[in-house]
């Protein structure tokens, strides 16, 4: 017996059932656009950086943006990718060694997802 894929290709997942209203419909695809400031600013960290682990997209960042505290910035913006990744916005591609950690850590790309 063959195990059907549960995640067969990288859309955004869905928010509203196939079964649900056209107006349901209409107001998901709205909410699967909108992100909040600080997943834009990691979303633009992605771009700048890509492809890059999660802690160099977060480092370059809180670079971009003043924090009194910069590690504070770094911790903020690095928890922001699991959002990024849930809309779509990201994608893994891969691993490499991160030039922040020295570890070797899941390589992110931005997609070609299109509001």
């Amino acid at each position: 017996m063959i195990q059907n894929q549960l995640f067969p290709d990288d859309r955004p997942p869905k928010l509203a059932r196939d079964t649900d209203p056209e107006t349901s419909h209409d107001a998901a695809a709205e909410v699967v656009l909108k992100l909040s400031r600080l997943e834009e600013r990691m979303h633009a960290g992605f771009v700048q950086e890509s492809p890059c682990t999660v802690n160099e997209a977060a480092e370059a960042t809180a670079r971009g943006y003043s924090f009194i505290d910069p590690q504070v910035a770094v911790e903020t913006y690095r928890k922001r990718y699991t959002g990024l990744l849930k809309k779509g916005r990201i994608k893994s591609d891969g691993k490499k060694r991160c030039d922040i950690t020295g570890k070797l850590a899941t390589v992110y790309k931005i997609t070609e997802y299109t509001e």
